[in-house]
């Protein structure tokens, strides 16, 4: 037994966000509450709906994403939703375990579309100084949620030593003008050359995958960095759009 956790769960109890249930952080009948959104709009334009979140044939181009889909709101009613809320716990006050029950949200959203499976899921990368600062990457542990689950029986690979930060940027929540944040974001990702021989890229479909989007303007930059190193398809799934 973890004498520390022991402590930590008598002293601290571990209760559902939402209805204060013991023992989960987000109980499966709150998790299975949060609604899994149905219809997608281009993520260049935000204009043409479809299915899957998928650039529509106006904003198509060569080093783009391909798409973007978004698992459910952050936002309801002009109020923030439960999902939210996790993202803040699990972000902010680094409760690492609230990734799984964010991972299974990714996986229906992927289920529900008609995206084709990925050759290689990749996460976000964080720079190493602010993976120091979380202890974590967010968005690591939700790709290999959906590594194990995504197709049960069959694994699809996860990689994050392939893509990098190479720059240290501000965060781009705290960034409100669009171009600043492209700016902020420009040449901050790289290959690894080491680990694309081991991991090659080329005629692959890609997965990116991150828990909010805002602009677009980080996912729009790895694309590029992905597609120049040979990658045919790549598109992102997202928790929520902020």
């Amino acid at each position: 037994m973890d004498i520390k956790k022991y402590i930590l769960d008598t002293v601290f109890p571990i209760r559902c966000i939402s209805c204060n249930r013991y023992n989960k952080w987000v109980c499966k009948k709150c998790l299975a509450e949060i609604n899994i959104q149905k219809e997608q709009v281009c993520p260049i334009c935000k204009k043409v709906s479809n299915s899957n979140g998928e650039v529509c044939f106006s904003c198509k181009d060569a080093q783009c994403i391909d798409g973007v889909l978004v698992a459910s709101f952050y936002r309801q009613a002009k109020k923030k939703t439960l999902l939210a809320e996790l993202i803040h716990y699990y972000k902010y006050r680094f409760i690492i375990d609230i990734g799984q029950s964010l991972g299974e949200i990714l996986r229906q959203a992927l289920l529900t579309s008609t995206l084709p499976l990925p050759d290689i899921i990749i996460p976000i990368p964080l720079h190493p100084r602010r993976l120091r600062w979380r202890g974590f990457n967010q968005s690591l542990i939700m790709a290999h949620y959906l590594e194990k689950n995504l197709t049960p029986g069959f694994t699809i690979p996860v990689s994050d030593q392939l893509l990098l930060r190479n720059r240290y940027t501000k965060p781009q929540m705290e960034i409100k003008n669009r171009y600043q944040r492209r700016s902020n974001v420009s040449k901050a990702f790289i290959i690894d050359k080491e680990n694309l021989k081991k991991v090659p890229l080329k005629n692959k479909i890609v997965l990116l995958v991150d828990d909010v989007a805002t602009t677009g303007s980080t996912l729009f930059e790895c694309a590029k960095v992905l597609k120049k190193s040979g990658a045919k398809k790549v598109y992102e799934v997202v928790l929520a759009r902020q």
